[in-house]
C-alpha cells in the first residue's frame, strides 16, 4: 500500500473517504503524511467534499470500499460529471462474500457505464485484518 500511496500522493493534496480494512495500509500512509485528511460520514459526503475542494483548486482523492459505490452514483452523475469535476477515486475491491458479490461483479461496469474514468481499484480479499 505504500507504493500506491506514494504514486497517488504525487498528484493529491487532500484525502477524504470512509475507512475500509482493505485500504488500511493506504489510510495509515495518509495519516503518517502531512497531507490534509478528512474522514467522511459516508461515501456521498466524501465525493461532495472532494467536489467542493476541486472548485477551489485542490486535487483530492476519495477512498472507499466498492460496496460504497452505490452511495456515490448520484453525486458522480448529477454533480461531478456534468461539471467536469472528477476527483480521483481509490476503491477497495471486494467480491467474494455474499454482501460484496453483486457489487464486486459490476462495479467496474457501473463506472464504465457512467463514463467515470478517474479511479484506481485496489484488489484484495474479504479477510484483510
Amino acid at each position: 500500500m505504500k507504493d500506491l500511496f506514494t504514486e497517488v500522493n504525487k498528484n493529491v493534496d487532500l484525502y477524504v473517504g470512509v475507512p475500509d480494512s482493505l485500504l488500511k495500509g493506504f489510510i495509515n500512509e495518509i495519516e503518517k503524511s502531512n497531507t490534509p485528511h478528512i474522514v467522511a460520514a459516508n461515501e456521498g459526503h466524501a465525493v461532495a467534499i472532494a467536489f467542493g475542494a476541486m472548485l477551489v483548486g485542490k486535487r483530492p482523492c476519495v477512498y472507499l470500499q466498492n460496496s460504497g459505490l452505490g452511495n456515490i452514483i448520484n453525486p458522480l452523475t448529477s454533480l461531478c460529471l456534468p461539471s467536469k469535476v472528477h476527483p480521483l477515486l481509490v476503491i477497495g475491491h471486494r467480491h467474494t462474500l455474499p454482501q460484496h458479490k453483486i457489487m464486486g461483479e459490476i462495479d467496474k461496469e457501473i463506472l464504465d457505464l457512467i463514463g467515470y474514468e478517474n479511479f484506481i481499484f485496489v484488489e484484495g480479499d474479504n479477510n484483510v485484518k
